[in-house]
């Protein structure tokens, strides 16, 4: 992970490595596939961002401080982060400008709820529902089984699942569908593939008792645990997933490998 969970970060020299609004508390990074999320504590009204500890969630109120809160501006970004692979980083105020850090978190989904302004005028609010990315992570691997078993046109509907449903849809169910996703896009990539690497075009190193063996990596995302489109995914020997992020030549490799999922990609849309 790109930080260290509970380690203090001092909000200004994020920024000066990672660019972003420093005032915001939502704040999308113009140089980097990342969103910054601070909970900030010394706001001028009442946020009502919080923890559900039994569920595991965190429900982050949207940014706007006057009127009707609309997806515009980072409200977009966070809604938008897992079709534009932008990883979300959530930071507490601790004071005298420190932030710890919390955890990398992904979208489970939104609701609009009503709350007041900065001038105490009634207004629609958008909640935003996050879950850890481990936990997602953790919770994936029980929809791995099932999904062994079932066709690429069974995988390609649960990878088109709408994860940012308003209604209909409860909490439970939202959090599910993440994971049913997470693991079909898993293995549609692998399929994908056909037992080669994606990056070489080699054959599996060797064979597991659930078939050949590759690895997963991120092709815009700092973090390999959870690919949500396979587009944004390779699967790829344990050589060239180290190269990818340890060689020197990382980042041309990565663009390399991008260019030929892309390939990929338009070829199968190509297909009768």
């Amino acid at each position: 992970m790109l930080f260290e969970r509970n380690k203090m970060y001092k909000r200004s020299s994020l920024h000066d490595q990672y660019g972003g609004n420093r005032q915001r508390g939502i704040s999308p990074s113009a140089k980097h596939d990342m969103i910054f999320i601070f909970d900030m504590k010394n706001s001028s009204f009442e946020y009502t961002n919080h923890w559900d500890k039994k569920e595991g969630l965190y429900y982050y109120n949207g940014e706007g401080q006057i009127g009707d809160q609309t997806f515009t501006s980072g409200n977009k970004a966070l809604l938008r982060h897992i079709e534009r692979s932008k990883d979300v980083y959530l930071f507490e105020e601790i004071g005298n400008s420190m932030y710890r850090f919390i955890d990398q978190m992904i979208l489970i989904g939104y609701d609009i709820q009503f709350g007041s302004d900065k001038n105490h005028q009634q207004r629609e609010v958008i909640v935003f529902t996050f879950e850890p990315i481990h936990s997602v992570f953790e919770g994936a691997h029980n929809f791995f089984e099932k999904m062994k078993y079932k066709t690429s046109d069974e995988l390609h509907l649960i990878v088109k699942q709408n994860l940012q449903k308003v209604s209909g849809s409860s909490t439970a169910i939202r959090k599910q569908q993440i994971r049913e996703r997470s693991a079909a896009v898993y293995y549609s990539i692998l399929a994908r593939a056909n037992n080669h690497c994606e990056a070489c075009g080699s054959p599996s190193p060797f064979e597991t008792e659930d078939g050949a063996y590759l690895e997963l990596h991120s092709l815009y995302s700092h973090s390999d645990q959870i690919i949500l489109l396979p587009g944004l995914g390779a699967a790829v020997c344990p050589n060239c997933h180290m190269r990818l992020h340890k060689g020197k030549d990382r980042s041309q490799y990565n663009e390399q490998l991008q260019h030929k999922i892309i390939a990929k990609l338009i070829e199968e849309i190509g297909r009768p």
